[in-house]
């Protein structure tokens, strides 16, 4: 008799933070505002006597104490200068958007980071059809999307999951070769359903001849699992940027056609995601001003259809430091503090992508790095660990078992990056949308699905909900693409 025994699961780590030079766990920005505020000191003191130590030496210690400590994951200094220009621009009114009161020219603009975009309707002279394209006026990107319908990996085996992850490494390898290409963000809208089109769905396939045992136990399912159906949209936006091209376009239909080059360059066949179209025009604005106003996302394709792209934004919209109100809705979008430390498997992401009570999306945005960039930044990252190295080892302070670890991940990066592997900046955007009333059960519901995402750490886009809420629309709006 023989018995085959199954291969062990595929696990995946190794990410980390990119860290420059600086002393011990600083980096470079602390290190240098660290020095400048010890030598300001010794300079005033030199110029207007040693009675300035009274003022200078307690605000140094001030700011050296706001670059040193950290909060969620980021300097206090940080927080505070965002804190800062959040205010300022509040006092200015920069945070507040109502549509009805924009002046000419400007009344046809979208709020915020959305304002210099404008939607393109193109026809592929290929043969490929129409295509919806996002032009940044102000970047002079261009965000092309595809809609997808994915396989999922609940049903498959573990063998063919495993493939499709490295199937879609080697489609972000791939995207490394393209000169022109900015970022790339993949999306997964959840929306959830009262049950009523599953209650509908299951009795219009129900056989009247059919065993009442198995009409019971239907009607038991249905009604047991009331919040259980969802509708899930997702899809991929290419951020290309067609000014760097060798050929550099020298109109704004050839910087189209060069965007729709690159997005049909793009193979997800095998990274378990099925292509349903190219996003027209009409695709987006329902995208779009679904996200604003969810309880039109359903709304019939002739009233979208008579939409333009301003009518696709909010009538009014207030950017707070922990939310974004929008028409009656209030959404609240966290980013990726900390990656998880230890191996995972692929199903890693699967709990943010359960259906929930609210309107929920998440987003995993990459910036892949040219190959001259990546070799630069791999060797960078080396020499920022062997300096902190030599630093404590002239301190003679001992090498905690984290430091060890980061280093070894530096090291092991460098070593794939010389192989031929690529290297890619990456990021998760989550975001809920709920009425006011119900915000804070929303949020409730995703600190507990953050609980179950295998060490992925999450942080409020602290003063930025409105530019991380943009970040999940097929816009072309991501911090990576900038």
């Amino acid at each position: 008799m023989s018995t085959t025994q199954q291969a062990p699961p595929r696990l995946y780590g190794g990410w980390r933070k990119a860290k420059s030079m600086g002393i011990g766990l600083l980096n470079t920005g602390q290190t240098v505002i660290v020095v400048i505020a010890v030598l300001v000191p010794i300079f005033v003191t030199n110029v207007a006597g040693m009675a300035t130590l009274v003022i200078t030496v307690p605000l140094a210690l001030v700011v050296i104490a706001l670059a040193c400590w950290q909060r969620h994951g980021m300097p206090l200094l940080d927080l505070v200068v965002g804190r800062a220009r959040w205010q300022w621009a509040y006092w200015r009114g920069e945070t507040s958007y109502r549509a009805l009161y924009l002046p000419h020219p400007r009344a046809l603009d979208l709020p915020g980071l959305l304002a210099p975009t404008k939607l393109l309707r193109v026809e592929d002279t290929n043969g490929g059809g129409l295509a919806g394209l996002v032009w940044n006026q102000a970047t002079g990107q261009f965000a092309s999307t595809l809609l997808l319908s994915p396989n999922g990996t609940l049903l498959g085996s573990r063998g063919q999951a495993e493939h499709q992850v490295s199937s879609w490494a080697d489609t972000l390898a791939r995207l490394a070769d393209e000169e022109v290409v900015d970022a790339a963000t993949v999306t997964v809208q959840i929306t959830p359903s009262s049950g009523a089109a599953l209650a509908d769905h299951a009795r219009a396939r129900m056989a009247p001849s059919a065993p009442s045992l198995a009409k019971e136990t239907l009607r038991e399912l249905v009604e047991a699992t009331p919040r259980a159906s969802a509708t899930m949209a997702a899809w991929f936006t290419l951020v290309v940027n067609p000014g760097r091209a060798p050929e550099r376009p020298s109109t704004p239909a050839e910087a189209a056609a060069e965007a729709l080059r690159c997005l049909d360059g793009v193979d997800l066949g095998g990274a378990g995601a099925e292509v349903l179209r190219r996003a027209t025009d009409v695709d987006l604005i329902r995208l779009v001003r679904g996200a604003f106003r969810p309880d039109e996302l359903d709304a019939p394709a002739a009233e979208i259809a008579e939409l333009t792209w301003d009518q696709a934004g909010p009538v009014a919209a207030d950017d707070w430091q922990t939310r974004y109100d929008h028409d009656g809705y209030s959404s609240v979008t966290w980013v990726l503090r900390e990656a998880p430390r230890k191996v995972v498997p692929y199903s890693v992401l699967l709990p943010l992508l359960a259906p929930g009570r609210f309107n929920r999306r998440v987003t995993v945005g990459y910036r892949v790095l040219p190959t001259e960039e990546a070799a630069a930044v791999v060797q960078r990252e080396v020499n920022a660990s062997d300096a902190r190295q030599e630093y404590r080892a002239q301190t003679r302070r001992s090498t905690t078992r984290r430091e060890r670890a980061d280093a070894e991940a530096a090291d092991r990066t460098a070593q794939q990056e010389a192989h031929g592997a690529g290297l890619v900046e990456w990021s998760v955007h989550v975001t809920i949308t709920a009425r006011p009333e119900d915000l804070e059960a929303a949020k409730r519901e995703v600190a507990q699905i953050a609980k179950k995402s295998g060490g992925l750490r999450f942080r409020y886009a602290y003063h930025s909900q409105a530019a991380a809420f943009a970040a999940g629309l097929p816009v072309g709006v991501h911090p990576l693409a900038a």
